[in-house]
Parts: C-alpha cells; sequence; structure tokens
C-alpha cells in the first residue's frame, strides 16, 4: 500500500485546548506578524513595483511569486489588495484576475489543510490540532465562511477554523472557489475602472461584496431549484428520535457475600414486582470457584421476596470456545426453556468472550433482553465488559456477527480475579497499557513506575490499573460522538489490527491481551520508523511490555505463507474489511495521543516486523535493533 496522500493525512485524536484558544492564538499570530513584518513586506512590494516585467519569463517569474504571496497570506503578513492591484498592473486585467484567483484558493486551501492538521509539524506548532472532536461543529456556517471571506485577519483565521472543526471539505472547496473568483474580479475591475486609490480608501467594502456575490448567487440558485423539485415530488415523511442510554459502572468485593446488596439494587431499580433472573457463567470460572454457585443460590434466596433465580448459574464454555453460532443457539434454547422475556435480567459472568456472545444473545433474543455483565477477568473487568459491542466469530473472521446492545449494569468485584492463573492477570494489563498509550501519558508513567507491583499483580496497584483503565474507556465511549462507531476512526483499536491475525493465526493459542501487547509493539516500532514516534518513547513501550512479562516475539509472528509474504501483516486487508472497506489504523505520535492513518506502507512494517522478532526476550535498545 501506499502512502497516503495530503487530503488523507490523520487527524489528531487529542483531547487537549480548546477550540476557541487555538483560534484566538492563531489570530494573534497573524495581528503580530502584520505589526512586525507589514513595513518591510510593502517596501518588497513598492520595490518590486519598479520593475515591471517586459518578456514572457519575466511575467512568468512574477505571477508565480505573487501567487506564493497571496497563498501564503494565510501565516504571513502580506497586504493581498496591494499584491493583487501589483498582479493587475504588471499583468494586465486577465493575467492578473487568474493570478489573484489562484492565489486566494492555495491560501484557503492552505489554511484548511493548517487547521485540520494535515501539515502536522506546524499544526503543532501553532496548537491548531488540540480541539476536542465535534467541538463547536456549527459554529462556523457556510454564511460566516462567505461574510469573512474579505476581511482581513478574519478571512484567514475562518480558513483555519473551518479545517479545524472539519468543515465539509467539498462545501468549502465549492464556497472559498466561488468567494475567491468574486474577489479576484473585484480587484480586477477595481483597478482598471476606478483605480487604486478608490480599491484602496474602500477595500473592506469592496472586498467583503465580491466575496458575497457568486457564492450568494449559487446559493440562491440551489435553494430554487431544491424548491422546485420538492414542488414536482411528493414530500417523503420523516421521523426522527434519539434513544439515551445509562448504565453503571459499578467496583465490589464478594459481589455474593450475605450483606452486599450491590446487585440487588442493580436488578430491582425502576421496578414492580419480583424480578426474574437467569445467570450465565464461565465454565472456567465454576471449576476454578466451586464454592460460587452455592454462594450464589444463598444470596438469591436470602433475596427472594423482590428476586426468582430461574436456575443454577448455567456453564458456558470459556474463551473463544464461546463465540461460536452453536453456543448461541444453546443460549437462545436455554432462555426459552425457562420462559424468558423482556422483562427479565440475564446475568453474564465471564471473561470478554463470554460477555461476547452472551451479550449477542440477549440483543437479539425477543429483540433485547435486560442484561447486567460481572466480569471475571483482568481484560473484561477494564476493557471488553465496558464497551457496547457484542459478537461472535463467523465464517473464519473475529466478531464478524454481533450487535451494539450497552448492559443495564456492569459490576466489577475484584476477588472474582483472585482465582485467576497469572498468564490470565497479566494478559489483561495490556488493555491497560494500550489506553494509556492513547489517552493518559501521566497513567502510562504511572504504570512504568508500578510495574514490579503490576507484575506480581499485588491488589492495591492491580485495582487503581483496572479502575483508571475502565474509567478512560466509559470516557471515551460516552464521550467521543460515537459510541456505535459509526465512523472508522477507532482509537481503543490500537494494536488491534494484528492481534486478530496473531489470535487467528494461532488457533486462540494466544491470550487476547498477549496478542495486543505484540501489536502494540509492531506499531510502535512502525511509527518510530515513520518518525511519528522519537526514539525514547518508542522504547519506553517496549520495555514496559517486556517487565510486565509479555513476550514480545511469538512463533506466529514468523509465520509466512508459499510466496514468502508475512502472514501477519495479511491481517491488514482483513482488517479494512471489518472496518467496512476503508482502513483506519491508530497511530502513536506520542504517548498519550494517537492519528489515523489511512494507508499503511507495507515495506516499512515489514522492516518494524523484523526489527520486533529480533528483539527475543532481550533488554529493549533501539539503536541495536536498528544495527541488527
Amino acid at each position: 500500500m501506499k502512502r497516503a496522500p495530503w487530503r488523507r493525512a490523520p487527524a489528531k485524536r487529542v483531547y487537549a485546548d480548546p477550540f476557541w484558544v487555538s483560534v484566538i492564538c492563531f489570530s494573534g499570530l497573524v495581528i503580530a506578524s502584520f505589526l512586525a513584518f507589514e513595513q518591510q513586506i510593502l517596501d518588497f512590494l513598492t520595490h518590486l513595483e519598479t520593475y515591471l516585467p517586459e518578456t514572457p519569463a519575466q511575467k512568468a517569474n512574477l505571477a508565480l511569486l505573487l501567487i506564493a504571496l497571496l497563498a501564503l497570506d494565510v501565516v504571513l503578513p502580506v497586504p493581498s489588495s496591494v499584491v493583487a492591484l501589483l498582479a493587475v498592473a504588471a499583468l494586465g486585467e486577465a493575467g492578473g484576475y487568474l493570478v489573484i484567483f489562484l492565489g486566494l484558493c492555495l491560501g484557503a486551501w492552505l489554511g484548511y489543510a493548517l487547521g485540520a492538521g494535515y501539515f502536522r509539524m506546524l499544526a503543532g506548532r501553532l496548537g491548531l490540532h488540540r480541539r476536542q472532536p465535534g467541538q463547536l461543529g456549527r459554529t462556523l456556517g457556510t454564511l460566516s465562511l462567505i461574510c469573512l471571506r474579505g476581511v482581513p485577519v478574519l478571512a484567514e483565521t475562518s480558513v483555519v477554523a473551518a479545517g479545524m472543526q472539519r468543515y465539509p471539505l467539498r462545501r468549502f472547496v465549492l464556497v472559498t472557489t466561488l468567494a475567491n473568483a468574486g474577489l479576484a474580479l473585484a480587484y480586477a475591475l477595481a483597478y482598471s475602472a476606478v483605480g487604486s486609490f478608490l480599491a484602496e480608501q474602500n477595500a473592506l467594502l469592496v472586498t467583503l461584496c465580491a466575496g458575497m456575490v457568486l457564492p450568494g448567487l449559487f446559493m440562491a440558485g440551489h435553494g430554487l431549484a431544491k424548491k422546485l423539485r420538492g414542488q414536482a415530488q411528493e414530500h417523503a415523511l420523516r421521523g426522527r428520535f434519539t434513544v439515551s442510554y445509562d448504565y453503571p459502572v459499578l467496583f465490589t468485593d464478594h459481589l455474593f457475600a450475605p450483606g452486599n446488596d450491590c446487585l440487588r439494587q442493580q436488578l430491582t431499580a425502576g421496578q414492580h414486582g419480583r424480578v426474574t433472573v437467569l445467570i450465565f457463567a464461565d465454565q472456567r470460572l465454576l471449576q476454578c470457584n466451586p464454592q460460587l454457585a452455592g454462594q450464589i443460590s444463598s444470596w438469591f434466596s436470602a433475596r427472594s421476596a423482590d428476586l426468582h433465580l430461574k436456575a443454577a448459574p448455567i456453564s458456558v464454555a470459556a474463551g473463544e470456545l464461546s463465540k461460536t453460532d452453536e453456543v448461541v443457539h444453546q443460549l437462545y434454547a436455554d432462555m426459552l426453556h425457562h420462559g424468558l422475556d423482556r422483562h427479565c435480567y440475564v446475568l453474564a459472568m465471564g471473561g470478554g468472550a463470554l460477555l461476547d456472545s452472551v451479550g449477542y444473545a440477549c440483543a437479539t433474543f425477543h429483540r433485547g433482553i435486560r442484561l447486567i455483565r460481572i466480569p471475571t477477568t483482568v481484560l473484561a473487568q477494564n476493557d471488553a465488559g465496558i464497551g457496547v459491542k457484542n459478537g461472535i466469530n463467523a465464517f473464519g473472521q473475529k466478531n464478524l456477527l454481533g450487535a451494539f446492545y450497552p448492559a443495564n449494569a456492569v459490576i466489577n468485584d475484584f476477588q472474582l480475579l483472585t482465582s485467576l492463573g497469572r498468564r490470565d492477570q497479566l494478559a489483561g494489563l495490556a488493555e491497560a497499557v494500550k489506553v494509556a498509550l492513547i489517552k493518559d501519558g501521566t497513567f502510562f508513567q504511572w504504570m512504568e513506575q508500578q510495574v514490579d507491583e503490576l507484575a506480581r499483580f499485588e491488589p492495591a496497584a492491580s485495582r487503581h490499573a483496572i479502575r483508571r483503565c475502565a474509567e478512560l474507556h466509559l470516557a471515551h465511549i460516552t464521550g467521543a460522538g460515537d459510541p456505535f462507531e459509526r465512523g472508522n476512526g477507532r482509537p481503543l483499536d490500537y494494536g488491534h489490527w494484528a492481534a486478530h491475525k496473531l489470535e487467528k493465526l494461532g488457533q486462540h493459542r494466544l491470550r487476547h491481551g498477549e496478542a495486543v501487547a505484540v501489536g502494540m509493539a509492531l506499531d510502535a516500532l512502525y511509527a518510530n520508523a515513520l518518525g511519528l514516534l522519537g526514539d525514547a518513547d518508542s522504547e519506553r513501550i517496549i520495555t514496559l511490555l517486556q517487565r510486565l512479562g509479555f513476550d514480545l516475539c511469538p512463533p506466529e509472528l514468523g509465520l509466512k505463507d508459499a510466496q514468502g509474504r508475512s502472514l501477519v501483516l495479511l491481517g491488514l486487508e482483513e482488517f479494512r474489511q471489518h472496518l467496512g472497506g476503508r482502513l483506519s489504523i491508530p497511530m502513536l505520535d506520542r504517548i498519550g495521543g494517537c492519528i489515523d492513518l489511512h494507508e499503511i506502507d507495507d515495506r516499512i512494517m515489514e522492516q518494524a516486523l523484523l526489527r520486533l522478532s529480533v528483539l527475543g526476550a532481550s533488554p529493549f535498545h533501539l539503536h541495536e535493533g536498528y544495527a541488527q
């Protein structure tokens, strides 16, 4: 795959300074540059006017220079009216018009690209990318963009602001092109008809009106045509409604202890009469905790006035074995056998895979039955159990079938994690590393400081890591404006394109968290090779993962097909299909922030894969990796 073109350049997904702070700072920068450099540039232009071109070559060079000056007006104190009048004087009305039009269009597009973060280094220096997605999304309307097109300083600020808030690109190009055509025509006619004096004295009024003429005519014509089409066609019926979801994520200990009423409060909230409950539990959980079924039965018996447990917890296959259509059909059969209706509750107790399959069954049984998740693995408590996704594997594809279906509540009981094996306890910490890398550099630094305690799964450190990870996941799901992932950007899937492929290649020998750790390390090396991520940050990521105990070079990483191609890299195409046709890979540009890449350079990714494959279990040193 080729590198992304400029219009597909990654968009920052950072949560930092407010939108208006960046706009005001940029305006201040433009004003300051005018105060500091306007006289020098005016002197330069005055000097340039004394040498009007005579030959075609001189005219072409002057035209290119004037176009460049107008284009750079967005970042330099260029008096566009003086440049425009010089263009008409030197190149004639037609030539001057063309130069002015091209320069203004290039300047508008440069401002949009700068605001959108396409020029990462410059945008980063100015702080223009530091905006919240969707924030003040309707503040800059089409009419505002047109009206500000001819106003000094505000014209430059408006195009930058349009890029920052992701104003539709096609509409932006159309509106600014029409406005620039009017402005260029005004400059050309003003110089030839009424002279530069009048144009200078009334520059603001002339340019403001001229920039509004063509876009205004287009909008009026478009509106009229739309109205005429609407009258010729039968009006469609339209309906619109919103659905509000509210589910708590609770933390407790010994959920089924006699005095713990956390679960009862969730089951009876807003209910009238006795609540019917059916429990599906992870097979391994029941085997490792033989007393758990009795504790659950006693707990419900003590609350029989409010709650009715239909049967003892029903055992479900553990891990990825639960994510099959056969298991889901058995879940349907059990719910049907026990007569569950949409007012009954299902409790799903297990790891992320079981929560996925039971959640999918609940989302589709009677078109939705009430669900409470009780995650029993680290990964489920800090990640899988928090989200709204449910699904099963089918036709050889991971999570091919599924539904977005939020649970009524999520209850995390830390004591349920104590019976897990060391491998399962540590595997879930990969998701904590992931969310720290993309969301919270301070949390990542804390994990570095507590790495030994986390590697031993020491309770205090582990509790904090799980809670902070869950907090960050929940904040993204509820605050990023796309909980059902209708767009392509999915920062929570950092490291997952390779992880999904590695799990499949090893027939799920690797735990999901173990595969994610490998995927994060691979993507960190790729980002480092691109120049997005510094050497020190790359080393910190690899070192933390190794010290936590992750094997970053599993056998699955080196598998190749008959043509010698890495099988892991084939996961990019599968991930693209899973996303809906357009690749979108979250990639770190620093610890605590990421961007989306829509194209991956296969050659550079192969190099990153090679670097990762030679790390082995030895301590990570970036420059040694380069040499090897």
